[in-house]
């Protein structure tokens, strides 16, 4: 166990320091390395007042209370309990780390170990050990030759066991300031009981997590419950946990229950703590569904009481939560009834939103330019530039969502949710850095709403200027095999409701002839059509989603073309057209001549696909 305290040959700790350090290891005030660390900067001499000896003491101070501690070793740069302050990339793109290990030198171990042997605050020595325990063993662990044995310090094993200690006689002597930390301190104690095998302490820390939690309750003050279960859950078999112990975190658990889901006492009323102690408890308990059934209710109730007094839209963000709870636990009544909730509020929650828009002029002069130039001189290809001047790309998109996301960067922070008429969520759209496709197409979707009237009058007027009809618009989807000529009756039918105005007509109909039509496609691609239904024993054709999707659609198709499909039919993120249509869950408002001129687009650029593939002529 003796651990050799050796002097530091290459530092010397500034007289202002070593006073800081002094103060904190004789108070017998409440401990906190927050304000000892601070005590430390501002006690700090300046660099150029110090000597070459000097500098490096105040290095070796200081970052012995910068490092952070960390809750997943995983998640850090060197895979151990300790992590950097900070951590970025420089100009040139190699990592960087404040403070890092790469300047921990066996010297400033020396002098980590030095402090643990020689102070007499519990606090104090547990951090100075296990900094040089745990870096210690990280930088001989990427040392090589003489490195390596340069960080080789007596019998590291036992500054592990003075941690231990150390954090230990700090809880249990009441002497530091804060809950959180005591939390920590007990969990970083049980840590490296369990690394080094020493079953001793291990018992000791067991008892010592029991104990503070005893403490903790015996008192008025709020407190972190959940605690000791974290500490507990993945090392029950390790701590030995007797039924007694399990029993005792479970009641500790249905206490917190209880107390957070009390609408009436609404100091403690907490719907979000109520929940996550339900979904503890959940894990725990083995008196079977039943008690698992009581808790998640009792949890899901404390949301649905404070729903029931919070803004429609709050609401809905609780409720929807609570659905698959229910119904994983067999509880479908409870989900019939939240879905009921939620159905009534939707028309309230779209109140509370606000409309913001702003007006965009484009010159008439401008808009009839553009128009003549695709309509052209001759009816010969209007259809086919009409289908292209009005395709939207996905390059483009992201463009402009990357435009947008530089003039408004803390908007492009935030998650978007798109809300159905019925209340419920149709998608979630991360921030742009985690989810530029997600933003792409429901910009995509808007540019659909803000083109609608340019193609509306594009339309008319090359109709006008060339005299197309409707044998002109079937001639155009004769040009390509995936318009077969037996659905060509609907197709006609569809195309007569569109130029008689009945919009709501022509897009019902036509709307699954576009979906063929992409199915037979991806048959000419070679891709698979149709799918076995074991539950009729039968066989079944892919829906349209899928068959945008298909790995051979994709290979085969230009992406701008699929990703326009993609957004105006079949994405949440999107229009969703096809889908709101099928299950009946758009308006007769929604179904107007706009949205029938994209529909009819539609079919004008699947038309064109042979035609892009041959010239490539889409810029």
């Amino acid at each position: 166990m003796q651990i050799p305290s050796q002097p530091d040959p290459t530092l010397a700790v500034p007289r202002s320091l070593e006073d800081v350090i002094h103060a904190a290891d004789i108070s017998t005030e409440p401990f906190d390395e927050q304000v000892l660390w601070s005590q430390l900067v501002t006690s700090a001499p300046p660099s150029e007042s110090c000597s070459d000896f000097e500098r490096r003491g105040v290095v070796a101070e200081l970052n012995a209370w910068r490092f952070m501690r960390s809750s997943d070793p995983n998640s850090g740069p060197w895979g151990i309990y300790w992590a950097p302050l900070a951590s970025g990339k420089m100009a040139d793109g190699t990592d960087f780390h404040n403070p890092d290990i790469v300047d921990i030198d066996p010297d400033i171990i020396q002098h980590w170990v030095n402090r643990a042997l020689s102070l007499q605050h519990p606090a104090l020595r547990a951090r100075y050990a296990d900094l040089a325990w745990e870096i210690g063993n990280a930088r001989r662990r990427d040392a090589d030759g003489p490195a390596k044995r340069a960080f080789l310090i007596g019998n590291p094993g036992a500054l592990a066991s003075i941690a231990i200690d150390g954090y230990l006689d700090a809880v249990e002597g009441g002497q530091l300031r804060d809950e959180h930390d005591c939390w920590e301190y007990l969990d970083r104690a049980v840590q490296l009981s369990l690394t080094i095998n020493d079953s001793v302490r291990t018992a000791r820390a067991k008892v010592a997590l029991f104990n503070y939690q005893r403490l903790l309750v015996s008192r008025p003050e709020r407190f972190l419950w959940w605690r000791l279960d974290d500490l507990t859950r993945t090392k029950r078999r390790q701590l030995n946990l007797s039924d007694e112990e399990l029993q005792e975190i479970i009641a500790g658990l249905e206490e917190a229950l209880t107390r957070s889901a009390n609408l009436e006492n609404l100091e403690s009323f907490d719907p979000h703590a109520a929940m996550q102690a339900a979904d503890r408890l959940a894990k725990l308990l083995a008196d079977g569904p039943e008690e698992v059934q009581r808790v998640i209710k009792v949890g899901a109730g404390a949301y649905e009481a404070a729903a029931a007094k919070a803004s429609a839209m709050l609401a809905i963000a609780w409720l929807e939560d609570l659905m698959p709870r229910y119904r994983s636990m067999g509880l479908t009544e409870d989900a019939k009834r939240v879905e009921n909730t939620i159905v009534s509020r939707a028309k309230d929650a779209k109140q509370e939103m606000s409309r913001h828009s702003v007006t965009v002029e484009i010159p008439a002069e401008q808009v009839q330019k553009w128009i003549d130039v695709v309509a052209g001189e001759t009816a010969d290809h209007a259809l086919s530039r009409v289908a292209q001047s009005c395709l939207l790309t996905e390059d483009s998109s992201q463009r402009s969502v990357e435009t947008m996301m530089a003039h408004a960067p803390l908007m492009s922070l935030f998650s978007t949710t798109i809300m159905g008429r019925d209340g419920f969520t149709e998608a979630t759209i991360g921030s742009v850095k985690d989810d530029i496709a997600g933003h792409t197409l429901k910009h995509a979707a808007e540019q659909f709403s803000q083109r609608a009237q340019l193609l509306h009058l594009l339309l008319h007027h090359t109709i006008g200027r060339h005299g197309l009809d409707i044998e002109a618009f079937l001639a155009h989807a004769r040009s390509v095999p995936w318009f077969a000529l037996h659905r060509e009756p609907l197709l006609r039918e569809g195309l007569m409701a569109w130029f008689d105005a009945d919009a709501v007509k022509a897009i019902h109909v036509l709307v699954p002839q576009v979906e063929a039509a992409c199915r037979d496609l991806l048959d000419f691609t070679g891709g698979s059509i149709r799918k076995f239904n074991p539950l009729t024993g039968g066989f079944e054709v892919i829906g349209m989603g899928a068959v945008l999707n298909h790995p051979r659609f994709v290979e085969g198709v230009p992406k701008d073309i699929r990703f326009h499909l993609r957004a105006l039919y079949c994405e949440p993120r999107g229009i969703n057209l096809r889908n709101h249509l099928a299950h009946g869950l758009t308006t007769k408002d929604a179904l107007g001549i706009p949205m029938a001129n994209w529909v009819v687009h539609s079919v004008l650029l699947l038309g064109i696909l042979e035609l892009i593939e041959a010239t490539d002529t889409r810029s």
